[in-house]
């Protein structure tokens, strides 16, 4: 009886150190976890900016005076950084509907190219101030030919 309240001791014992270090693993901070990944000289998993920002902060001095970490955590914050605005603007992965489809398929390909949509709103504003422009030459030759049909014939 007494070496079965021995195993029994053992396995519990063994059962809550495993558990021990798990839980100290687990509570391990972000930014701890970032620097671990950065020691095989890049970071290859993919963290928040808050742990990016907070590496930076609490890194050892050592590192940020006489390793490249600094500029690796900067280059990671600013992946994270691009990759959380560029999926907060398109706020979908597909078209936002039948709308959201023209939209793209209409706007620019390349960063230098002109928008299609401003173009349409030049188009139409040219359309607008022609419009207007008939409309005012319309009404003064209307205004000519009914004073000149008012004086009397010669």
């Amino acid at each position: 009886m007494s070496r079965a309240l021995i195993a029994i001791a053992v396995v519990a014992g063994t059962l809550a150190f495993v558990a021990g270090t798990e839980t100290a693993s687990a509570a391990k901070p972000c930014w701890r976890t970032v620097i671990n990944d950065w020691y095989d000289g890049s970071i290859d998993g993919k963290y928040s900016a808050s742990c990016y920002r907070e590496a930076l902060t609490n890194a050892p001095d050592d590192l940020k005076m006489y390793s490249d970490l600094p500029e690796d955590l900067n280059r990671g914050l600013q992946a994270s950084i691009r990759a959380g605005s560029s999926r907060s603007l398109s706020g979908r992965d597909g078209p936002r509907g039948p709308v959201g489809k023209v939209l793209d398929d209409l706007g620019p390909s390349r960063a230098d190219a002109l928008p299609i949509p401003l173009l349409v709103l030049a188009g139409f504003a040219l359309l607008l101030v022609a419009a207007g422009a008939v409309g005012v030459v319309t009404r003064r030759l209307g205004s000519s030919r009914s004073r000149s049909s008012d004086e009397p014939p010669s």
